[in-house]
Formats: structure tokens, sequence, C-alpha cells
């Protein structure tokens, strides 16, 4: 092109550029006004996305080898499976108090499922919206079985130092779902960390993913060739692929191809569109989330935020104290073996090779046969020495420390103490489990806040139709829920309720509750509602009338006892004098009548 010409397609380019011109709505027409443009659609190239697999491979190819070395013992020792010292058999360590203490402390942590606590703005509306936000959040709470899953990244983060759950959508059942995904199949930044709120802070997170073949070409269709001849025709082969993510897309490579790459489709991105004037603008979209976030909540408890994963975890910690009271034991049972078969025998009796037939027999058979000389002479049993108790004392204060680890020690099975009350059995119980809160309780409780967050995020990208929850409310009755994204435009504060995952005891609380009733410390309704009256309203008005005026209560419940009327004795006389020093009875109430006292009363004692 010579000069000329492009002073004239310049020209024509100013001509027909858009840019900085203000249309008139009278331009416009019915129907698609620009090209086809997906929102998710990433503009990078397959060549740069493999080179960003290639370089995230080579960053943590040296540190990952190193945490995989730390996780294997962990996982030998909390299976029981850890080499002995003193013995080499490949079967279980005979007292393994980590498994214990961690199978304690799961069930203690984790007897209910977390409850959720939506608030919005103080509008008639707005509770009306957080009370449906908060049954929908409770329904899925119990569909995923939230508080199991929450217990088996316990036994992950033991093990592998951190725990990871995974939000996603399925299509064909049109519902959102939630995962607990393998630790050691990840790949993660080495110089990344998991903050507060169980988000991972990197550059990446790479996660190997095993789908047969079949499964695979199901999901990335237009590699369907190129996945078959690599599986050489057995669709059935499994293979591994890995799904690359940061905050703002996400890429599928297997081996050297890009199988799939698109923006982070858990996020409503804003829509390019046009104004009333023509002039470019973008859409306000619903979401829970300020920004887009990968679809993962990492565990995390002990960390210092300068690497990827907790620099330690109980499980390492103990593992001296393990090591400490599995050598303990096998060496008492050694002892106590050598007391029973410790023996020597004559070098005049015996030779080298009779001496241990003889030896060998007497283990198996329980007897020896000595072939010649005295037999008084011949063998001679040495018992072995006594352990000193100092050794039992120590091994069974390593014991408690070891059970005592996650705080659960009230809560485990422990020989009774004969000096210490019933009261005093009851504090110490109520002491533990309040420690169960701390540490690994609290990281917990902070999973399920962020799960629930991202439930509500969730809501507002797919539920572009109606779905629907139940939940149990109130008096047994069960609560039911139709949510849209439609209902997730005002802003939502969404957290948990502190210790609501902490078991129950039902017999203490309504104890409680019946000393804060004698107390005067708690009302009717309060009461009913603490001991879990099916009907509290309905149980505190009977109450109320019971106490106040018994008179209107019998005639109420009980109305085929017919009550004396005012100025009528039984007889049909006059009523008879009243007594001097007698307190009159009160303008609101008539006097009691004698055909009460055919009135059945409960001989149990009843609130005052």
């Amino acid at each position: 092109m010579d000069s000329f010409e492009a002073n004239i397609a310049g020209v024509a380019d100013l001509i027909g550029d858009d840019v900085n011109k203000v249309q008139s709505s009278q331009d416009l027409e019915e129907g698609i006004d620009s090209d086809y443009d997906d929102v998710l659609k990433l503009p990078m190239s397959d060549e740069e996305l493999l080179e960003l697999k290639e370089e995230y491979e080579n960053k943590s190819a040296g540190y990952l080898p190193k945490i995989k070395a730390r996780q294997q013992r962990n996982k030998a020792y909390l299976r029981g499976l850890q080499k002995s010292n003193t013995s080499q058999d490949d079967k279980p360590v005979s007292s393994n108090l980590l498994f214990e203490a961690t199978a304690t402390f799961v069930p203690q942590a984790l007897a209910e499922n977390p409850e959720p606590v939506v608030f919005s703005d103080n509008t008639e509306e707005g509770k009306i919206a957080s009370n449906d936000l908060k049954t929908m959040l409770q329904y899925h709470a119990e569909i995923f079985s939230l508080r199991r899953k929450l217990g088996v990244m316990v036994w992950h983060w033991s093990m592998y130092f951190t725990a990871i759950l995974k939000y996603g959508w399925d299509e064909k059942t049109n519902e959102i779902t939630l995962e607990v995904r393998q630790p050691q199949n990840f790949i993660l930044d080495p110089d990344g960390y998991i903050d507060e709120f169980g988000d991972f802070k990197g550059a990446f997170v790479g996660e190997r993913i095993e789908k047969s073949a079949a499964e695979l070409i199901d999901m990335f269709p237009k590699h369907a060739t190129y996945l078959t001849l690599k599986a050489n025709a057995k669709l059935g082969t499994k293979l591994v692929y890995t799904e690359w993510w940061n905050d703002d897309y996400c890429f599928s490579t297997f081996q050297d191809v890009v199988l799939d790459k698109h923006k982070n489709e858990f996020f409503n991105y804003p829509k390019k569109q046009k104004d009333q004037f023509g002039l470019p603008a973008e859409s306000v979209e619903v979401n829970h989330f300020a920004v887009p976030k990968m679809p993962y909540t990492f565990l995390s408890v002990f960390s210092l935020q300068d690497q990827p994963f907790d620099f330690t975890n109980l499980l390492e910690q103990n593992l001296a104290n393990q090591d400490r009271i599995s050598e303990r034991n096998d060496q008492i049972s050694k002892n106590l073996a050598s007391a029973n078969n410790s023996v020597v025998l004559s070098g005049q009796a015996f030779t080298q090779e009779t001496a241990g037939q003889a030896v060998q027999s007497f283990y198996e058979e329980g007897f020896i046969l000595v072939p010649n000389g005295d037999v008084e002479h011949a063998v001679k049993r040495i018992p072995a020495d006594n352990i000193p108790e100092s050794v039992f004392r120590a091994q069974e204060n390593d014991e408690t420390k070891l059970r005592s680890i996650y705080g659960t020690l009230g809560t485990s099975a422990q020989k009774p103490n004969e000096d210490t009350t019933a009261r005093g059995m009851i504090l110490n119980q109520e002491h533990d489990t309040s420690r169960t809160g701390g540490g690994v309780g609290d990281s917990l409780e902070g999973v399920a806040k962020t799960a629930f967050n991202w439930f509500a995020q969730l809501y507002c990208v797919f539920y572009d139709e109606q779905h629907y929850g139940a939940v149990m409310g109130n008096a047994r009755g069960v609560e039911y829920v139709a949510l849209t994204s439609a209902n997730m435009e005002r802003k939502f504060v969404i957290s948990v309720a502190p210790n609501s995952m902490k078991p129950k005891d039902e017999i203490s609380q309504q104890n409680l509750a019946m000393q804060r009733w004698e107390n005067q410390a708690i009302d009717p309704i309060g009461l009913m509602k603490e001991l879990d009256d099916p009907d509290p309203m309905n149980s505190a008005k009977r109450l109320v009338m019971w106490s106040t005026n018994p008179q209107q209560y019998a005639a109420t419940y009980f109305p085929e006892v017919q009550p004396q009327q005012p100025g009528i004795s039984p007889a049909g006389g006059a009523p008879p004098p009243q007594q001097e020093g007698a307190v009159p009875s009160p303008l609101s109430a008539p006097p009691a009548s004698s055909a009460l006292s055919q009135v059945p009363i409960n001989t149990q004692k009843l609130p005052q």
C-alpha cells in the first residue's frame, strides 16, 4: 500500500469507527447487534498454556518430593504400620494411640452438621430472604453430609498436612456438587500459602484427575481421535490428566495437548452491551463474591503462611512419643516371656546341638528331655527381674499425653477415679469437650463457613430456575424453600454458629434449663424449647395458665368437673362464714370448689 492508498484507508477507518460517537437509538434494530462472544472464552493460545504447564511442573518439582516423604510416614504411623526398633514385623503396633486420638476427636468435634448464620438488611424482606437462604444452606449441608466430609478432611490433614474441598456443578442433575479431594494428587505453587479463609494464595493449583478414556472423550469430544489413539482404542483404559487453576481461568492438559481452556465458570462476569444511547457498557451481574476464586477450600491449622502445606501437625509432633510407647510395650512383653521361659542348660548334659533342640522343645511342647546326668543340675530356670514401677508410671503418663493431643481426654474411655466426684467428672468432660473447639475445631468451623459462602456463590451463578430445599424446623415441622439467583441480589453475610458441630448432651441441657427455671432466669417459652418440647408455645401457655389461674386451667382441660359457683354452698344454702385471719381470694378468681379434689394430680415435681 503506497502513501496515497494509506491516506484513503485512514480516512475510511476514521469515518467507520464507532469510538467516541453517540449513536441514536433509532439506529438499533431487533436482532443480533455484535459478533458472537463467549464471556468465558480465554484469549490464550495452546502454546502459551503448555509453556505455563511446564513452568508449573518445574517449579514444584523441588518442593513436592520432600512433602510426600513426610506424608507417607504420617500415613504409616496412623495405620500403625511403622517399623519398630525392637521388632521387624509388618503387623500393626500393639498400642496405636495416634489412631485412637484421631478417631476419638472426629466424632466428638463433628457430632452435628454446622449451622449457618445468615443476615442481610434489617427490613422484613431482608429477614425473609435471609431465612430462605439459611434453609437452603442447611438443606445442602444435610444432602452433602457436610460433617462427614469435614471428618474425612481431619484424617487427610493428619496425614498430608492439608485437606481440600472442591465445588462444582453437575449438568446431569442440575445441582451444585461438593467433593473431598485427595491432597497427594495436587501440585501447588511452592511460593503460595493457605490464608485464614481456606483460600490458596498462589500463582497456580494443579490437580491430577484419573478418568477412563471413554469419560475423557465425553468431556472433551474435540480430542476424541487423539485420546482414542493414546488409549490404543481401549476406552476402558485409565488416563490421568491435569486441571490447572488460578483465580481467573482454568485449562486442562494431557501430555502435550490442551484439552480445554476457559475463564472461571464459577463467577458471573459482566457482559458487554450498549446503553440507551448506543455507547458500550457492561451489565451488572449477581455475585456473592466480589472477585473470582478457585473452586477449592483448604484446611490449614498450623501455618506460617510461607508455604503451601502446614509446617507440621499433631500427628508428626507425636511420632517420637508413639515410638517410645511402642518400644516399652515390646520390652515389657519380652521381659514377661523371659520371666516365664528363661532357662540355663548344663554343658555336661547337653551338646551345642542338643541344647538348641531342647530349648525349641521347651518353647513348643513345654518340657525338656535330659539325655544324661542329674536333672536337678542339668536344667535351671532363671527368673527375670521385675520391671520398676517407674517404667509403668512413665508409660501411663506418655499414653495420657498422646490420647489428649486433640483435647479429648475427658471424652475418652478412662479408668474411673474413686476420689473424683460425679460433679468433678462432669466438669472435666465439659472442660475437655470445650477444648475440642480450639485448634483443629476452629479451623473446621472456618472451612464450613467458607463452604456456605461458596454455596451462595453457586446459587448466584447456576440457579437460573427455581431449586427447592427442605429441612426439619421448629416443632418437628418441615420448612420448604424455593430459591433462584434472583433471590441473591441483596448482600448477605454468612457465617457459622459457634460450637454448632459439637455434641449436645440432651440430659445436661434439660437439667440446666430446669435450674435456670428455678432461679427465674428463663421464661416459659424458652424452658419448653430447652426441654425439646414439640410445641413449645402451646405448652408454655398451659404452664402459665396452670400457674396463674388453676380454675381456668381445670375448666379448659377438665370440663367434666364443675367448679362451685360463687355465693352457693355445696348443699345449696348460704356460703360458710369466712374465718378470722383468712386471706380473701382475689376478685379475678372464684373460690375453689370441693369438686376439684376429684381431679387427678400429677405427683411428680412440677416447675414452680
